[in-house]
């Protein structure tokens, strides 16, 4: 099951949410306070014009297979090897 980006959004939401209250101290009235309008409306963490990143605006891409054009670290090393053989001393 793969996870929704307004759940993840949800919980980094209440993870930032948490920190703050324990580095300032603050109760549930102070980060009320700090982070709605005056019509009671919620606007977005920010600090120091940093904003809490929106998780639902980063698009899905899936991966494509791409089979043997992976490039293989192993076959690269060993053909390096190769080229730099040396006939051995021992006759």
């Amino acid at each position: 099951m793969q996870a929704h980006p307004r759940n993840l959004a949800h919980f980094a939401w209440w993870r930032v949410v948490r920190w703050l209250r324990t580095l300032h101290r603050w109760r549930w009235k102070d980060v009320r306070r700090r982070f709605t309008t005056p019509d009671g409306r919620w606007k977005p963490i920010e600090a120091n014009g940093i904003e809490l990143f929106n998780l639902e605006s980063v698009p899905v891409t899936r991966y494509r297979y791409r089979g043997n054009t992976i490039p293989n670290p192993w076959t690269l090393l060993n053909q390096r090897h190769a080229a730099a053989a040396v006939e051995s001393p021992v006759r």
